[in-house]
């Protein structure tokens, strides 16, 4: 695809897809980041606050999103550098393997969400049944977020994975 547009129409796509990334993977960071959810504890007979640090798959995606952040962030400013000088100096090799990690990070992050929540309604589920007058239905919300969360995780995959074949396709008319 990169082959078949010029030289300085690839560089603005790539421009765009990188900012794109950036943008999808801090409104994510933020969602989960701020997701809080108070409920009151059976157990220890007081109010308790849930956060995206009680879960290490919400833990993993805090942490996915925040290398994915920096390394948009670096990928946008080294890109916009080479749209300045208008030529591809550079070492694109950190780009096809930093995308190919990205990529993979993203997708694993998503799951790690997505596996955390299910586990969550699994124990619902199961402590409803215990405890009936329990509020763990007032969580659809707290979860809704995190699901939408992991769904512009997704999208920023895709930019990514559309990002990743561009930098391949760059690669090797560079290396021809």
């Amino acid at each position: 695809m990169a082959a078949m547009l010029p030289p300085p129409v690839a560089r603005i796509v790539i421009l765009v897809l990188r900012i794109l990334i950036t943008i999808t993977l801090f409104a994510s960071f933020i969602i989960v980041v701020t997701n809080s959810q108070d409920y009151y504890d059976l157990g220890l007979h007081q109010r308790r606050t849930w956060h995206f640090t009680d879960e290490i798959g919400l833990q993993y995606m805090a942490a996915t999103l925040g290398l994915g952040i920096v390394f948009s962030i670096y990928g946008t400013a080294v890109m916009a550098l080479r749209i300045k000088r208008g030529n591809d100096e550079g070492n694109l090799l950190i780009d096809f393997y930093g995308q190919k990690v990205l990529s993979n990070l993203l997708v694993t992050a998503t799951v790690a969400a997505f596996l955390t929540i299910q586990k969550f309604y699994k124990e619902r589920e199961d402590n409803l049944k215990i405890f009936p007058q329990s509020d763990l239905g007032t969580f659809e919300y707290y979860w809704g977020r995190y699901r939408t969360s992991s769904g512009l995780v997704i999208l920023a995959f895709f930019f990514s994975f559309a990002l990743s074949v561009l930098s391949t396709h760059r690669l090797a008319s560079r290396i021809e």
